[in-house]
């Protein structure tokens, strides 16, 4: 059956990736990005050109994870256009590199807000939708964890999140 699925951060790597396979797969796939009138147009034209390449369903929509009321009006806008929502895809994330402390605390709590808080703020969304309809799927895209002194950030913020999935 086909499903309704969005992803987030999928301007580009796995996000983008993930979208056009599931896309060619027969699912409608919106491809949750930031910027789409700006720096991530290009992104949106190139998903719109593999789309029709392909013969697929793959939309971008425009998808601030950082901020409620964008991920809001996503959600509300997938809905509003099929009448259900599917599956959800955590894929929007940032890595850091370098020593622990040469990071400010700011820069440490912009790299929680987006691999972290953001999950929730498109939970909030999205599972009131899935919990109406009695059905859905959540799903978090995590990289394998790599032991090196310069990823102690991105790690923990990544271990912060596998433990809110945790039952």
């Amino acid at each position: 059956m086909k499903k309704i699925i969005v992803i987030t951060g999928a301007s580009s790597g796995f996000g983008a990736l993930t979208a056009r396979a599931l896309a060619k797969a027969g699912h409608t796939v919106y491809a949750g990005m930031r910027e789409t009138a700006g720096r991530n147009a290009p992104q949106v034209q190139a998903a719109k050109d593999f789309a029709q390449a392909n013969n697929c369903d793959l939309r971008s929509v425009e998808m601030d994870v950082a901020s409620d009321a964008s991920v809001q009006s996503s959600i509300d806008q997938i809905v509003s256009e099929n009448g259900r929502l599917d599956v959800v895809i955590h894929n929007a994330g940032h890595m850091v590199f370098g020593p622990a402390e040469a990071f400010t605390p700011k820069q440490l709590a912009t790299l929680y807000d987006i691999n972290v808080l953001s999950t929730q703020r498109v939970n909030r969304a999205a599972l009131p939708v899935l919990r109406k309809q009695g059905q859905g799927l959540v799903l978090w895209e995590a990289r394998a964890p790599v032991v090196a002194p310069t990823r102690t950030l991105h790690r923990t913020s990544q271990r912060r999140q596998a433990w809110m999935r945790s039952p």
